[in-house]
């Protein structure tokens, strides 16, 4: 296992570290990558990599949990920065061939920042191929 560190330079932002994860993963065989995030305030998630979807994907994230004073548990920023975190999720799950991550053309790993600017750590972790893809003539099963 192994760990990346990121920090954010603002309050919200969308990080892109594919090219961390990927040079992590260079040393990988056939399996999957996986990422978690060990914070409450932050998440990851695959996104493309065309321009302005960091800030559509926080304008809709917005719109589902509005800016309020009535939230229970501490300050509002903070009870925001939880709840959006929990939205979007703590992890990540790649496949890797032969090193490399199997992403789409566009795809692209983020951390989704919501409470910086902090640092972050993100654990890393491979897991082998438990089978392969049964191929028949002429191409895949």
């Amino acid at each position: 296992m192994s760990a990346l560190t990121v920090r954010s330079k603002a309050r919200e932002q969308v990080i892109d570290i594919t090219e961390d994860v990927a040079a992590l993963a260079a040393s990988m065989s056939d399996g999957v990558c996986s990422l978690f995030i060990q914070h409450t305030t932050c998440a990851l998630t695959v996104l493309t990599n065309e321009e302005g979807i960091a800030e559509d994907l926080l304008s809709v994230l917005h719109g589902l949990v509005p800016q309020t004073t009535a939230y229970v548990h501490d300050s509002a920023d903070h009870v925001r920065a939880h709840v959006l975190s929990a939205l979007v999720g703590p992890s990540v799950s790649v496949p890797v061939r032969d090193g490399r991550l199997g992403l789409g053309q566009f795809q692209r790993i983020v951390l989704v920042e919501f409470e910086g600017p902090r640092q972050r750590t993100i654990e890393v972790a491979a897991g082998a191929a438990l089978y392969s893809t049964p191929t028949r003539p002429g191409g895949p099963a």
